[in-house]
Protein backbone atom coordinates (compact mmCIF):
# COMPACT_ATOMS: atom_id res chain seq x y z
CA UNK A 1 0.00 0.00 0.00
CA UNK A 2 1.37 3.51 -0.87
CA UNK A 3 1.46 6.34 1.21
CA UNK A 4 2.83 9.72 1.33
CA UNK A 5 6.08 9.92 2.77
CA UNK A 6 4.93 13.33 4.53
CA UNK A 7 2.67 11.13 6.35
CA UNK A 8 5.01 8.30 7.09
CA UNK A 9 6.95 10.88 8.86
CA UNK A 10 3.97 12.36 10.50
CA UNK A 11 3.11 8.79 12.05
CA UNK A 12 7.19 8.52 13.02
CA UNK A 13 8.10 12.03 14.26
CA UNK A 14 5.39 11.52 17.44
CA UNK A 15 6.65 8.23 19.19
CA UNK A 16 10.19 9.29 17.89
CA UNK A 17 10.56 12.88 20.04
CA UNK A 18 9.01 11.20 23.13
CA UNK A 19 12.01 8.88 23.02
CA UNK A 20 14.79 11.06 22.19
CA UNK A 21 13.61 14.79 22.80
CA UNK A 22 12.13 17.20 20.78
CA UNK A 23 14.93 18.21 18.76
CA UNK A 24 14.56 14.07 17.01
CA UNK A 25 14.60 14.50 13.55
CA UNK A 26 13.18 12.06 10.28
CA UNK A 27 15.79 12.01 7.53
CA UNK A 28 14.14 8.64 5.75
CA UNK A 29 10.91 6.90 5.91
CA UNK A 30 9.73 3.48 4.23
CA UNK A 31 7.34 0.71 4.57
CA UNK A 32 7.96 -2.95 4.53
CA UNK A 33 5.00 -4.38 5.48
CA UNK A 34 3.25 -3.58 8.60
CA UNK A 35 6.28 -1.86 9.76
CA UNK A 36 7.75 1.73 8.84
CA UNK A 37 11.72 2.01 8.43
CA UNK A 38 14.10 4.53 8.20
CA UNK A 39 16.83 6.48 9.31
CA UNK A 40 16.31 9.20 11.95
CA UNK A 41 18.84 11.99 13.86
CA UNK A 42 18.79 13.54 17.49
CA UNK A 43 21.58 15.43 18.28
CA UNK A 44 25.11 13.04 18.87
CA UNK A 45 23.54 10.33 17.25
CA UNK A 46 22.44 8.68 13.49
CA UNK A 47 19.92 6.18 14.29
CA UNK A 48 18.21 3.50 12.45
CA UNK A 49 14.37 3.09 13.67
CA UNK A 50 11.42 0.36 13.29
CA UNK A 51 8.04 1.89 13.76
CA UNK A 52 5.16 -1.68 14.01
CA UNK A 53 1.92 -0.15 12.78
CA UNK A 54 -0.33 -2.71 14.80
CA UNK A 55 0.88 -1.69 18.25
CA UNK A 56 2.91 1.67 17.22
CA UNK A 57 5.72 0.33 19.25
CA UNK A 58 9.16 1.63 18.43
CA UNK A 59 12.51 0.07 17.96
CA UNK A 60 16.01 2.05 17.67
CA UNK A 61 19.46 1.09 17.09
CA UNK A 62 22.18 4.02 17.29
CA UNK A 63 24.11 3.81 14.21
CA UNK A 64 26.67 6.87 14.48
CA UNK A 65 27.15 8.48 17.77
CA UNK A 66 29.35 11.49 18.24
CA UNK A 67 32.13 10.77 21.24
CA UNK A 68 33.44 13.81 23.01
CA UNK A 69 37.20 14.42 23.20
CA UNK A 70 38.99 12.90 25.41
CA UNK A 71 42.52 13.91 24.65
CA UNK A 72 44.27 15.99 26.67
CA UNK A 73 46.08 18.90 25.17
CA UNK A 74 50.06 18.41 25.30
CA UNK A 75 51.60 20.97 28.16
Amino acid sequence: MLRSVDRLCRQVIGPLQDRCGPHARVLTAEVHGDEVRGLAFCPGKVLRYVLEAENRRLKTTALLRLARNSRQPAA
